[in-house]
């Protein structure tokens, strides 16, 4: 059965080692559009983060964003679905994070909140999250304490970034003090790893059952699009489910091994046109 929708992630996978999208992906992206298939960009980011790379790659569709929690209509970024976490489970998530001494970032739904992010906590920030907000297009509020919050329920995600494996210990006490009504990942991050010359490791929670793959499911139902007519290709551990659950299931050369683990098909890494030869094994 022919693949119908091509998803893929964007560090690691689409976006070379810079974080730029190179001449063989953009051609390949070419020919997804011209055999009919449906390319979903699914990415840990907001929208407001990466549509620099929207733009560069001319995408109009749709596309996954926050981890699953919200699905735009890039070209007029409107929200098609939204998912964010009740704010008795945000308050909840800011006292278990803020307990173990990091400042909690809160990924608002920029659509109806006036902030990208709120930001909870007198911590200084960490020389990855300071080089993100002064690298990427993305407004914040800083604040003390929840006394000063007014906008819980526009948020998407609760998280934290830490410059050093440290945050196993939040994500089991977030697992121990909220359980199944949440979803807690945690992993190196190495998006700023050159630009802060530090190790960076983030912390990111959803409401229960957010993720890609959810996200995915839900939009194949829409348009009758069977598992089997679906491909995604990825490399960190927000991709484990999209990876295992597609029917074509791709892992980039430079993945977690636990995402290798799930794939069907291993490709080459992000910096020889991995993402390419995936577009390719998914159209043969």
């Amino acid at each position: 059965m022919p693949i119908r929708m091509f998803v893929a992630d964007l560090d690691g996978t689409l976006l070379d080692e810079s974080g730029a999208v190179s001449a063989g992906a953009l051609a390949a992206i070419e020919r997804l559009r011209r055999r009919g298939v449906q390319f979903i960009p699914a990415t840990g980011r907001s929208l407001p983060e990466c549509r620099h790379v929207m733009e560069a790659i001319g995408h109009s569709g749709l596309m996954i964003a926050a981890g699953g929690a919200l699905v735009h209509e890039t070209r007029r970024g409107s929200v098609v679905l939204r998912r964010p976490l009740e704010a008795s489970l945000v308050a909840r998530l800011v006292e278990v994070v803020s307990r173990h001494g990091h400042l909690v970032h809160l990924l608002q739904d920029h659509t109806v909140s006036q902030h990208d992010y709120l930001m909870i906590g007198e911590q200084p920030f960490d020389p990855a999250t300071a080089w993100w907000f002064d690298t990427l297009p993305v407004t914040y509020q800083r604040i003390r304490s929840l006394l000063e919050a007014d906008a819980l329920h526009h948020t998407v995600r609760v998280g934290t970034v830490a410059p050093c494996d440290s945050l196993g210990v939040v994500a089991s006490d977030v697992a121990a003090s909220l359980g199944d009504s949440v979803n807690v990942q945690h992993w190196p991050a190495l998006t700023a790893e050159k630009a802060t010359a530090t190790k960076t490791h983030l912390l990111e929670t959803f409401a229960a059952r957010v993720s890609k793959w959810t996200s995915v499911a839900a939009l194949a139902a829409l348009e009758g699009i069977c598992r089997s007519e679906i491909a995604a290709v990825g490399d960190g551990l927000n991709d484990f489910e999209l990876v295992r659950e597609a029917g074509l299931g791709m892992a980039m050369g430079n993945a977690d091994p636990r995402i290798n683990a799930v794939a069907r098909v291993r490709v080459a890494t992000n910096a020889a046109e991995g993402f390419a030869e995936a577009v390719d094994r998914a159209l043969s």
